[in-house]
């Protein structure tokens, strides 16, 4: 799954007013106001944080159309998860359910990062990535076969969120590992589902190893130097044992 989330200028800000007030003197029901304000752009997923009339924060995503309002904690549309007890996977229904709540789920993740939360953005990978386990478990056959592919997108935004979130507190060496982990179960889900001849040309592979690269020039200088400078000792003294083992630890920075 690749998308061009970038954090909004606009991802955290006061509520908006819907439109003004009706005759009646009540809210108005009409959204312009609303819409002109958060304007879509083609291509871009913008999305914002905003306190509710109750206080409690939701993310909103703007869709061509509208407003999309989702809960920040819980299933995103505010209903009972289908995970929870009392809730029966090993039904179509109920598998249904689940399914549901997994793309909700993962639309939301894909929304927190845009809006500048890589935090929360974990959280909820590590949440489809557990539900997927238990629809591969307990959902008839179909619904399993769609867990078991569904889970290669999801590890690429686990990813992409731990990358983030690294950033964020300035470690570009434990985010470029991170990277190199996540594409090592990339890897892993690949050749699960039947895909590793194609790997190296997947685009969110190649994303990932693009953005590795762009963290080198983040690292410390003189870390990297004297690497560098220890790499071209070994070459000179054909130790190439030695020579390979510092290209993979400059590789891995």
């Amino acid at each position: 799954m690749t998308d061009n989330t970038q954090p909004n200028p606009e991802s955290r800000e006061p509520r908006p007013d819907a439109g003004g007030s009706s005759a009646s003197g009540g809210p108005s029901p009409d959204l312009t106001a609303a819409l002109q304000g958060f304007r879509y752009e083609p291509g871009r997923v913008r999305a914002r944080l905003v306190r509710a009339d109750d206080g409690r924060e939701v993310l909103q995503v703007r869709v061509e159309l509208g407003i999309l309002q989702m809960e920040c904690d819980g299933r995103p549309d505010g209903l009972q998860s289908a995970f929870g007890l009392g809730h029966d996977l090993a039904t179509p229904a109920g598998a249904a359910a689940g399914r549901l709540e997994v793309a909700q789920l993962e639309q939301r993740t894909v929304a927190f990062l845009a809006a500048g939360d890589p935090v929360r953005a974990l959280r909820d990978t590590e949440s489809i990535l557990a539900s997927l386990d238990r629809l591969a478990d307990e959902a008839p056959e179909a619904e399993r076969e769609w867990a078991e592919s569904a889970r290669f997108s999801v590890v690429v935004l686990r990813t992409r969120a731990m990358v983030a979130s690294l950033m964020r507190t300035g470690r570009p060496r434990d985010a470029s590992a991170a990277i190199d982990q996540g594409l090592d179960l990339l890897r892993i889900e690949a050749e699960r589902i039947g895909i590793d001849e194609q790997f190296d040309s997947l685009g969110d592979v190649r994303a990932l190893r693009t953005q590795r690269e762009s963290l080198v020039p983040q690292l410390p200088p003189a870390e990297r130097g004297e690497l560098q400078a220890r790499l071209e000792a070994a070459v000179r003294a054909e130790n190439y044992e030695l020579a390979a083992i510092l290209r993979d630890e400059l590789r891995r920075l």
